[in-house]
């Protein structure tokens, strides 16, 4: 016999916009980077990106071998790849473990760590504090959220 069950996604739409809107302005800073440094679709020297986007990034004081143009795109498609399962999480905590101080936790958690890991890696190639403790803190997120509805489910 089929049963009732309410769902609700009044608390994780916040986060769920928040994160729609830091992809948008994720994917703006790379199309401004590709008009910045001519860059194509790829990555690689085939593309004007790869050997002119090293160029122009020695240029500019930038000693690696990452042109600005791929760190861009890096960071858009890293925050993209997290918010897809973290936010699916966040969902299902809100409505498996329906507290709601806890949705703002993890929410904010989310949005923060991915913050402060896209600034990280944006501003440098290699590792740095800011990529560590954005990682950590999404990594952290997601398996607190996923303990949370594993162990709510039963």
């Amino acid at each position: 016999m089929p049963y009732h069950v309410e769902f609700s996604i009044d608390i994780s739409a916040i986060y769920i916009a928040a994160a729609g809107l830091f992809l948008v302005f994720l994917a703006l800073d790379v199309v401004r980077a590709r008009w910045k440094y001519q860059g194509g679709f790829g990555e690689g020297s085939n593309e004007k990106g790869g050997e002119k986007g090293i160029e122009i990034g020695k240029a500019r004081g930038i000693e690696n071998n990452e042109d600005p143009l791929s760190r861009r795109r890096r960071v858009h498609a890293n925050a993209a790849e997290y918010f897809s399962v973290a936010l699916l999480l966040l969902v299902a905590v809100e409505n498996i473990v329906a507290i709601d101080w806890v949705v703002h936790v993890l929410g904010i958690l989310l949005l923060a760590s991915r913050l402060i890991h896209a600034a990280g890696l944006r501003g440098m190639a290699g590792e740095s504090l800011p990529r560590t403790l954005g990682t950590v803190g999404t990594i952290t997120m997601v398996s607190v959220s996923a303990i949370l509805v594993l162990v709510n489910s039963f």
